[in-house]
């Protein structure tokens, strides 16, 4: 867009400089012809009449010629008649001349309307007289030419236009199109296809995708080294917890049954949240130009073989009515979110579970309803943080949902909690259908 403006500005400014030149060629040409005219005009006077005559013919026929356009006129300064050109016919035409000049180039009125380039010189003859001889041009004719190599000239020059546009349009394509298949490997990337830019790229670009590919591998080593250094973390805490266990049973050994409590509810606590940061070590970190795609039919088929086969799953009645939908997020993140829904569900169900999923404009939307005792409204509104518990009869420390709010969040997601009129709980999960984002 930028080159066509500029190039539509230079072809103005072309236009408007040789449209200039020209005009003003055209006009010095007539001068010169005109100042000719005089000459031949002058050289023809005869000295030698009583009255004011020509020795012969300028030459020039379009003289002779009745309104042709071109005509000649003789003023004496001192005294006597004009002498003109058979083209005026009966017309007269009125030179001017500042004083103190001998020539002058002005526009006159001419015959039948004419407007008339005119050119006026003294001439002094032998014998102090003196006369002023007129040429003039119909200037209808000039401008018939000046517009004729307007009109050509802006033809020229939009095919010119025409041409530049089309040779720039054609440069920036052929010269982008080797980045056009670094787009198409970046996006493969984006989609989780590789984790590098594979293929062959053309020698131009080749430094560039060799430094994607070098920024690609340190983010990758970087995200891989702060999981392990995590996961290190975790595990060497683990160890010292496991002797702390050990230790309260010593003192629970020795009487000290309250210290001892004590000491296993605090190594509890760290071990939960020790396994809480595990769990988000492992989620996929993306950004929202990240594309990932998962079928959220399989992932509920998968998650709930293994959830229906527990304690507390067997005894329940499921029901699932899922479309077949893709969504935007990693399968095992997937997984691991509607796990904890769908095992918090059967915790709190009493006798059935109705689990849907359908497309709710671009987002995928899963809703699991338990006939439960459901949840006051302090209640809904504390649910999914962390460490908040509602059965205190069960072990755990209330890490699952928030670990699915994280989930939820990073994929760009939401999950809200309502009471129905049924009773029990709903939760409504949200996340972006695979097929609602753009390459």
């Amino acid at each position: 867009m930028l080159a066509a403006l500029w190039i539509g500005l230079a072809l103005l400014l072309a236009a408007i400089g040789i449209g200039y030149l020209f005009v003003r060629t055209v006009e010095q040409n007539v001068r010169m012809e005109l100042s000719a005219g005089i000459s031949r005009i002058a050289a023809v006077i005869d000295t030698d009449a009583a009255t004011l005559a020509l020795s012969q013919s300028p030459g020039d026929p379009r003289y002779d010629i009745p309104l042709s356009g071109y005509y000649w006129q003789i003023d004496p300064i001192q005294s006597g008649a004009s002498l003109r050109s058979a083209s005026l016919w009966d017309a007269v035409l009125a030179p001017r001349i500042g004083p103190g000049e001998n020539q002058q180039f002005a526009r006159l009125a001419g015959p039948n309307g004419q407007t008339l380039s005119a050119l006026t010189r003294q001439i002094d003859l032998p014998g102090g007289v003196s006369y002023l001889v007129t040429v003039a041009a119909d200037r209808g004719v000039i401008d018939q030419s000046i517009k004729q190599f307007g009109m050509a000239l802006l033809v020229g020059l939009a095919l010119l236009g025409a041409s530049l546009m089309g040779a720039a349009y054609l440069q920036v394509r052929l010269g982008l199109a080797p980045l056009d298949s670094v787009r198409i490997g970046v996006a493969a990337v984006r989609r989780g296809d590789g984790s590098a830019m594979l293929g062959v790229y053309p020698r131009e670009v080749q430094p560039l995708v060799a430094e994607i590919d070098a920024l690609l591998a340190s983010q990758a080593s970087s995200v891989e080294f702060a999981r392990h250094r995590a996961a290190d973390l975790a595990h060497g805490l683990k160890t010292p917890l496991a002797v702390l266990g050990n230790l309260a049973e010593t003192l629970r050994s020795n009487g000290d049954g309250d210290i001892a409590d004590k000491v296993d509810t605090l190594a509890g606590e760290m071990l939960e949240r020790i396994d809480y940061q595990l769990h988000l070590s492992r989620l996929r970190h993306r950004t929202r130009q990240h594309v990932l795609r998962a079928s959220l039919e399989t992932a509920l088929q998968r998650t709930l073989a293994v959830v229906e086969r527990t304690p507390q799953g067997e005894k329940l009645a499921w029901t699932v009515n899922a479309d077949p939908l893709d969504v935007d997020i990693d399968v095992n993140d997937l997984i691991e979110l509607l796990g904890v829904v769908l095992e918090n569900a059967a915790r709190w169900a009493t006798d059935s579970i109705l689990v849907t999923a359908q497309r709710v404009d671009d987002m995928a939307e899963v809703t699991v309803r338990d006939d439960g005792p459901g949840l006051d409204d302090a209640q809904l509104s504390a649910l999914g943080q962390r460490g908040r518990r509602f059965d205190e009869s069960g072990s755990g420390h209330g890490l699952g949902l928030a670990i699915a709010s994280n989930i939820v969040a990073l994929n760009g997601g939401s999950m809200v909690f309502e009471r129905p009129e049924s009773g029990g709980l709903l939760v409504r999960l949200r996340l972006p259908l695979a097929s609602a984002i753009q390459d």
